[in-house]
């Protein structure tokens, strides 16, 4: 028993002593890990992409350090002091981010993967979606952040310079911004409408841009030639924007709120005169106008030509800035609450969006109320039903002050009476066109309010006996209405020349649309195939109702007393339309290397004649994704060029703008008195029937490149195209003696050429700065071939009275050219340069380019004066981002455009109006920019206009985001919270002289403004 216990005993003690050593060396193991985990060391690597060619510039990052290298051209790299089993962080644009933990000094060799999911993005191209790299037309996108940069309560002004081809002209200012103009790639069309089909969630939309919150668009897709446009058809021809609204995702409940306030200040006021400029100039008029001679009792005759108003307001050495009263501080608020997320088979997103404006016209407001729920719902595998649904109420109640009035009031008027009321009559003066107080239709009394329900509604089936074939119903119906009226009561101008003017417009419109959409695909070896078919019915109805009332008893119940008025009378509209369509579409690609897309589409449309109610447009595109070539893939360019595709179209696409009935004939009512002097009436025709007029047809071609150098670092697009349109909707000169003079014909033909070019460089892409610079540039040409006119040997005429002009745009400037004044010292021209009525030599006077050489100016020296349109477009933005501070920086440029100054025009050398401040000639100021001070309008005898560059740079809009840091931000429960400020028209270089370069079409609407804006966005 001893014996086994001494055993024990010392197996006990081994078993200890084993133990002992076993710690002691996990110990000295740890110890050994750890020094040398916490070794410094030099690492060095090779960065390559799948084909085994090396990446230069790839970012190579010691994880949760600022510390980095770039790779050279052979793709190697090297850091030092680099802690042992720390992690590196390659990445590189067009590549997935890689991590790598570093082993003492051994090599590293790293395989960047392509981004497929960046390489495969889907766009939009109607009905449907397809990857980006199998695209043949041209297509350009404009993603949600693109607008959050650039911040506005209507969307298309935040397009302005984004996408090339796509002209976006701005050219007034009101509360909702709605004076803009757009066009892609130019104006095909003489008198029918240019403006660009608008595709909402599906359905077109006809309505103001103002009535979309930018806060609820995903995206924005522009079909730009005829091959994309084409499955449009008949409402094509002019390109057509798709805009996709945001939808739920799977996942967490995110709930954002988006908020701004805008102050905008006007700036850009022309230099007109004031009180003491106004008199002089007025008075020096007079003297010399006058006839009567000087006395003791008078010796000044011209002043009875001076009102009371005027002598007291000088008297006192007053005066009335008119711009300054029409306009104000403009303040803009906008709060925007959404939530976006995915439950099981359930996707939804819900927003509400409250938006007030008030503009820096006095009087002029807007607010939208908009409400938006989109809903995905998979039932089962193969069925699924989704809505699209915005709900607004649009308010524009209220009158503002007439600009027209403001620029052109005598400064020597007054606006307001002893009283502090406004004045209906600023001066004594008999015209209305000149006496009337631009602040006058303050007083009206105006409600204008529309609501509208746009819902789209879709069942996707898909299949199950065919895989790959699905059928999709697509249903979308638009109901709006709108109520407006205006009282004009005593207080106003015209109102209290009639005992108040009543005025009420109220209508409805409904359109629904119905499509039944069947889609194949299939992918079969190195085979894709993408079909879509189409029927779609669609149809318009409008109803509308007016009241004018005049003499009211009294002001009291303005607008709801339209039964208490002495007159009245009544106007009622209906409008119809309806349309029905088939449509095929076939898209093919070939180990994604050759691409083909096929497109047909007919159209029927009610409003043409009943000899041409339906046209077919087809088209096809074809595309080469060359760097998907071996050949090209083997070659030293492959290592500079990551991506290249070749696009090339054709197609036809139509233009329905005409409205409904204008092929019937028409009857209008001729008052008479019978032979017992009874009144009656009878009818004649005023519009003939045209059984044949049908739309316009334009036939395009387009071909273009797109390209990425250096694995994305460079990318971008050029695009070249041609278009004729043809059958253009005219009105031709007939007989009177048939009730009317004119007829609409499909008549005459233009033709139109343009290039494109968009870049995007990422400058800098470091871990904790950024920097993408992109330029677009854009070019078109319209010139008219045929307006229907032909001389005697058959050639196409000029319509000089409609200033139509074969081989010229068209819209040009057509007009005698100014070349300075008339000189006391410039010989006397007795026989040249006069008529019957004027002598046209006489110093002070304009002088006039003599075209034709024949020392006499008659209508053949008129001339085209430079471009009415701008021959070039460019945008230029600039992004950086340094840790969580980003800053975008747009500028914009147009070029090349020639514009007819209104405001320099001499009808305003009237002693009733105000005018511009200007160098006047005089012969002690011998200039030649401007004429001689006179009454007399013939100081510019043929009318001639004062025509100027309207060429300009602008710094259009800046903005400056902070993102808080997350980790601050768990503490208070928040995903993301980030402000930011915005600067919009902070500097523009132009030698325009009016009110803004863009503002052409109106130089007397509100001016510019330059605008201050300070959001919050967060996310829960």
């Amino acid at each position: 028993m001893l014996t086994i216990r001494l055993i024990m005993k010392n197996k006990r003690k081994e078993k200890r002593s084993c133990r002992l050593i076993f710690a002691c060396c996990a110990l000295l193991l740890f110890i050994s890990a750890n020094v040398f985990a916490q070794q410094q060391v030099t690492v060095t690597g090779n960065v390559k992409d799948e084909k085994g060619e090396p990446i230069i510039g790839a970012n190579v990052i010691v994880k949760g350090t600022g510390t980095g290298s770039v790779s050279n051209v052979d793709g190697d790299f090297s850091l030092v002091n680099v802690p042992n089993g720390a992690t590196l962080e390659i990445s590189f644009i067009g590549y997935l981010n890689q991590d790598v933990k570093v082993n003492g000094t051994k090599p590293i060799s790293i395989i960047l993967e392509e981004d497929t999911k960046m390489l495969d993005e889907v766009v939009v191209v109607g009905y449907g979606v397809q990857r980006k790299s199998d695209m043949t037309g041209a297509v350009a996108s404009v993603n949600a952040k693109t607008l959050e940069n650039r911040p506005q309560t209507n969307i298309i002004q935040s397009l302005q310079g984004a996408v090339p081809g796509l002209n976006i002209s701005v050219t007034g200012t009101n509360a909702e911004g709605s004076s803009t103009k757009t066009r892609i790639r130019g104006e095909n069309s003489i008198t029918a409408d240019n403006k660009p089909l608008i595709i909402l969630d599906g359905i077109p939309f006809d309505g103001p841009w103002s009535e979309i919150n930018p806060n609820d668009i995903e995206s924005i897709e522009v079909l730009k030639d005829a091959s994309s446009a084409a499955i449009y058809g008949a409402r094509g021809s002019n390109g057509v924007i798709l805009i996709t609204s945001k939808r739920g995702e799977k996942g967490k409940l995110v709930v954002s709120y988006d908020t701004y306030v805008t102050i905008d200040d006007p700036i850009n006021f022309p230099r007109l005169m004031n009180g003491a400029e106004f008199w002089k100039y007025k008075t020096e008029a007079l003297r010399n106008a006058n006839t009567t001679p000087p006395t003791e009792s008078n010796p000044e005759p011209w002043m009875g030509s001076m009102t009371a108003t005027e002598l007291r307001m000088h008297e006192a050495g007053m005066d009335t800035d008119w711009l300054d009263l029409a306009t104000r501080t403009g303040f803009k608020q906008q709060h925007n609450i959404s939530l976006r997320g995915g439950v099981n088979k359930t996707n939804y997103f819900v927003s509400l969006n409250y938006t007030d404006v008030k503009g820096t016209a006095v009087g002029n407001q807007f607010k939208r109320y908009n409400i938006r729920f989109n809903l995905d719902q998979e039932f089962t595998s193969w069925f699924k039903f989704s809505t699209s649904t915005q709900l607004g109420r649009y308010d524009r109640s209220g009158s503002s002050a007439s600009f027209s009035r403001a620029f052109r009031m005598n400064p020597l008027a007054e606006a307001y009476d002893a009283e502090g009321n406004i004045r209906s009559a600023a001066w004594e003066d008999s015209s209305e066109a000149f006496s009337v107080n631009p602040l006058s239709s303050l007083n009206n009394k105006s409600n204008d309010i529309r609501s509208k329900v746009i819902t789209n509604n879709v069942i996707e089936i898909k299949l199950p006996f065919v895989p790959g074939l699905s059928y999709k119903l697509n249903t979308g119906y638009t109901y709006q209405n709108s109520s407006w009226k205006q009282y004009q009561g005593m207080d106003t101008y015209y109102g209290a020349r009639s005992n108040g003017i009543l005025n009420t417009d109220d209508w409805h419109s409904q359109e629904w649309i119905l499509e039944n959409i069947i889609t194949y695909t299939r992918e079969f070896g190195k085979h894709r195939i993408f079909f879509t078919g189409l029927y779609s019915a669609q149809s318009y109805e409008k109803e509308g109702n007016g009241m004018e009332g005049k003499d009211f008893p009294n002001d009291v119940m303005y607008y709801y007393q339209i039964s208490k008025a002495a007159t009245m009378s009544g106007s009622s509209s209906y409008t119809k339309q309806n349309h029905i369509s088939q449509m095929a579409r076939l898209n093919y690609s070939y180990d994604s290397r050759y691409l083909l897309t096929l497109t047909a589409r007919r159209d029927g449309y009610s409003a043409f004649g009943s000899k041409s109610k339906f046209g077919v447009f087809p088209s096809m595109a074809i595309g080469w994704n060359i760097s998907n070539e071996h050949f090209f893939q083997a070659s030293p360019l492959a290592k500079v060029v990551s991506n290249l595709k070749y696009r090339l179209s054709w197609g036809k696409n139509g233009n329905e703008a005409v409205g409904a009935y204008t092929t019937l004939p028409e009857l209008s009512t001729f008052n008479y008195l019978k032979d017992d002097h009874t009144p009656s009436y009878g009818f004649y025709p005023s519009k003939l029937a045209s059984p044949s007029l049908g739309w316009e047809t334009t036939q395009s071609v387009n071909t273009g490149i797109d390209f990425q150098l250096w694995s994305g670092r460079i990318q971008g697009t050029f695009d070249m195209y041609w278009s004729k349109t043809n059958d253009l909707l005219l009105n031709r000169s007939i007989p009177t003696i048939n009730g009317t003079g004119n007829i609409t014909e499909n008549i005459g033909e233009t033709q139109n050429r343009g290039l494109e070019l968009q870049i995007t460089s990422n400058n800098i892409t470091k871990k904790n700065f950024e920097w993408s610079t992109t330029f677009n540039l854009s070019h078109y040409k319209t010139k008219i071939v045929n307006v229907g006119l032909y001389d005697a040997d058959g050639k196409p005429m000029d319509d000089v009275g409609s200033r139509w002009f074969i081989g010229q745009p068209i819209s040009v400037n057509y007009d005698y050219r100014f070349i300075g004044i008339w000189q006391i010292t410039d010989p006397a021209n007795p026989n040249g340069q006069q008529d019957s009525n004027y002598r046209y030599s006489i110093p002070g006077y304009m002088k006039y380019h003599d075209k034709d050489g024949v020392n006499d100016i008659t209508p053949a020296d008129k001339e085209i004066i430079g471009s009415a349109i701008p021959k070039v477009t460019m945008g230029l933005t600039n992004t950086f981002r340094y840790k969580n501070v980003s800053l975008s920086v747009f500028l914009n440029a147009q070029l090349g455009q020639t514009a007819n100054n209104w405001l320099y025009d001499v009808s305003h050398n009237s002693y009733r109006q105000n005018r511009l401040m200007v160098d006047f000639w005089t012969p002690e100021n011998p200039t030649n920019k401007y004429p001689k001070n006179s009454l007399d309008t013939s100081v510019n005898p043929m009318g001639a206009g004062f025509y100027e560059k309207t060429d300009f740079l602008r710094v259009q809009d800046i903005t400056l985001g902070y993102r808080i840091p997350q980790r601050w931000l768990k503490k208070i429960s928040l995903n993301r919270l980030e402000v930011y400020m915005n600067i919009k028209n902070l500097a523009t270089w132009t030698s325009w002289t009016g009110l803004d370069p863009e503002f052409i079409s109106d130089q007397q609407s509100t001016p510019q403004v330059r605008s201050f804006t300070f959001g919050l966005k967060l996310d829960l």
